[in-house]
């Protein structure tokens, strides 16, 4: 058993602390009523292809067939091709439906890993003066209590990376609402300050 250095511990713990009390200066607080968004794209930040929420209660996920063609870095990512995606409606009739979930789930804290590579994704996928879909930026606040550690870190935490901090459901790469339920997952731990499971990567 590998035994965790004391100074490890400590900075863990405050790692979990200022995680939380960033989330709760967003209103997000344990038991609020939270929403979470993951989507797949023609590529980055592209169209927006796949995607899902959770909202209290239910979780919901629409494909969206893409006007150009899907990028090779992101086909290689989640395997979807315009051949797949020839069925299903444009973005701008799925947008919508969006739209009328989050509202029928009442007052919702919406969040997303990189909240603004979804709200470009979806902005992509949209007439000029749609309203937009503007979620809280969990990579950002991880992103910024990081580097309120350690000021020298050159880098932003992955989703699957937050793995190394608190335990997360395996993601599949070609599945929007597997992001969505690790994300899920990862708030929920850090509101909760729970103990870190392993020593995260080095920077």
């Amino acid at each position: 058993m590998i035994e965790i250095p004391k100074n490890f511990e400590d900075q863990a713990a405050q790692r979990m602390t200022l995680y939380a009390d960033a989330l709760h200066t967003h209103g997000v607080l344990p038991g609020a009523p939270l929403a979470f968004v993951g989507v797949l794209t023609t590529g980055l930040p592209g169209e927006v292809i796949e995607l899902a929420l959770i909202t209290p209660g239910a979780e919901h996920v629409w494909r969206a067939q893409p006007l150009g063609p899907i990028e090779g870095g992101a086909y290689r990512r989640h395997g979807l091709t315009t051949l797949d995606l020839a069925s299903e409606p444009p973005f701008t009739q799925v947008y919508p439906q969006v739209l009328e979930v989050l509202q029928s789930a009442g007052p919702v804290t919406l969040i997303a890993w990189t909240g603004r590579f979804i709200t470009a994704a979806v902005a992509a996928s949209l007439p000029p003066g749609t309203p937009p879909l503007t979620p809280l930026d969990l990579q950002a606040i991880v992103d910024e209590q990081d580097r309120t550690l350690n000021p020298y870190a050159r880098y932003l935490p992955s989703l699957p990376g937050m793995g190394y901090t608190v335990e997360t459901p395996q993601i599949d790469p070609a599945s929007a609402l597997s992001h969505a339920r690790a994300l899920q997952a990862v708030t929920a731990a850090l509101l909760e300050r729970r103990s870190p499971r392993t020593i995260p990567p080095r920077w």
